[in-house]
């Protein structure tokens, strides 16, 4: 399983929140073996180019966590927000990690 986790220089106050938030996901998975690959860029020409969705942007085996296979074509190197239950917030809820991740598990199981 791939997991990749893009930061931005921007909005480097919730850096480390996000990346506990996502090893507590990946350990509640069963999967804390995984390896996460991270990636920090500086301009909206990095964005552009590896299509980073805001700061933080998490995607399981190329598949964004919030958006899935309908990624929007918009890309930035400033703070993302997520659309969660409770609002819009900095980082996407830990539920929101773990189904995508559930969902990589089955589709890996699958093939």
């Amino acid at each position: 399983m791939e997991v990749t986790l893009t930061l931005t220089e921007r909005g480097q106050d919730h850096h480390e929140e996000v990346r506990a938030l996502l090893r507590e996901a990946l350990d509640e998975s069963g999967l804390n073996d995984v390896e996460v690959a991270e990636t920090t860029i500086r301009a909206d020409e990095e964005a552009i180019a590896i299509k980073c969705l805001g700061s933080p942007t998490i995607r399981i085996n190329g598949l964004d966590v919030e958006y899935q296979e309908r990624e929007p074509d918009e890309t930035t190197a400033g703070v993302r927000y997520y659309n969660t239950p409770a609002g819009w917030k900095s980082i996407p809820e830990k539920g929101m990690i773990l189904r995508a991740l559930e969902k990589a598990k089955e589709a890996d199981s699958a093939s």
